[in-house]
């Protein structure tokens, strides 16, 4: 999905760009990508080969690992003249960006976490660094698509209405066998308020069944821009402690962010800690009565943040429009 929406924001902005991914046949979205893409049997990282095949086919201006890729497939890219660009999205990712094995080959490493979460650079990490006369990475926080002035269509009932949007995440998140989505559903539906609207979103990989009422909104998913749309315009933010809860800060809105997965809490706490979020217990009364003190008493935030994606499109100015820049 970041990917997705770095190569949707350079289209916009570079038309004439041509952009392509290369993705397991395996992948749910493998076939719905809006871009020329090339299907391989496996996870690009596992395909050494057939990657650096491509590379040397296409020969590309810039080459994207996010989260991803063999240290022989950046070095192959940069041999085939490309310029590197690793993306982590937390510390064991980003240990990978710092090996010797890919350090010197990256033009650019994007850690698309808050600093304040991921940890300064280790001792060890600016050894690396001056040792092998690298760039120094840029903490650049959460990738989103720019939020729209008006809600999406299928959405403008609510427009002027005071609303809390739900997203545990993907939707296959469980807590003692309950699916995340159930947990976040019931807790809506105790919170009880005149006026007040709810949009859940499931997520793509929820498989169970719920019901719309009177005051619930429900939605699988949709694109990150329309998403992003609806955080901007909500009251509230309930979420997980994923992407969504790092997007609605760097949007500086209200949230009550719940761990889903074991990789949550750490990221939570240290949100909790700068005094950007409220928490909760996977429990829908716990959330419910955190969600009512939110709407009662709505953090002000004091982070000034920069979004990610105005990073990126600065690196791609410097390439596309040298003498601009």
């Amino acid at each position: 999905m970041r990917s997705l929406i770095i190569a949707q924001a350079i289209k916009q902005h570079w038309p004439a760009a041509e952009i392509s991914f290369i993705l397991s046949k395996d992948a749910p979205y493998a076939t719905s990508c809006p871009f020329p893409y090339f299907l391989l049997n496996n996870s690009p990282t596992k395909e050494v080969t057939a990657v650096n095949q491509l590379v040397t086919q296409i020969r590309p201006d810039v080459t994207v690992f996010d989260c991803s890729g063999r240290a022989s497939q950046v070095r192959h890219a940069k041999t085939c003249g490309s310029k590197v660009v690793f993306i982590s999205q937390h510390k064991k990712k980003r240990k990978r960006g710092f090996s010797f094995s890919r350090l010197p080959y990256l033009d650019a490493h994007w850690i698309t976490q808050f600093k304040f979460v991921d940890g300064d650079f280790t001792w060890l990490e600016k050894l690396k660094l001056a040792l092998c006369k690298a760039k120094q990475p840029q903490f650049i926080g959460p990738v989103f698509s720019q939020p729209a002035a008006n809600l999406p269509a299928e959405f403008a009932n609510l427009t002027g209405k005071e609303f809390v949007l739900w997203a545990a995440g993907g939707g296959g998140h469980t807590y003692k066998g309950v699916p995340a989505t159930e947990v976040f559903y019931q807790a809506a539906k105790l919170l009880k308020q005149p006026q007040l609207q709810h949009i859940v979103v499931t997520g793509a990989n929820y498989q169970g069944t719920l019901a719309e009422t009177g005051q619930i909104q429900l939605v699988k998913s949709i694109p990150n821009a329309e998403l992003m749309t609806l955080v901007q315009h909500a009251k509230l933010i309930v979420s997980g402690g994923g992407d969504i809860m790092g997007q609605a800060i760097a949007l500086q809105k209200n949230i009550v962010a719940i761990p889903v997965a074991k990789d949550q809490p750490t990221r939570i706490a240290k949100c909790l800690e700068q005094g950007l979020i409220y928490t909760s217990a996977l429990a829908q009364a716990e959330i419910a009565n955190q969600a009512k003190l939110a709407l009662a008493q709505p953090l002000q935030q004091k982070l000034n943040i920069i979004p990610g994606l105005t990073y990126v499109l600065d690196y791609f100015k410097a390439i596309f429009e040298p003498s601009q820049s």
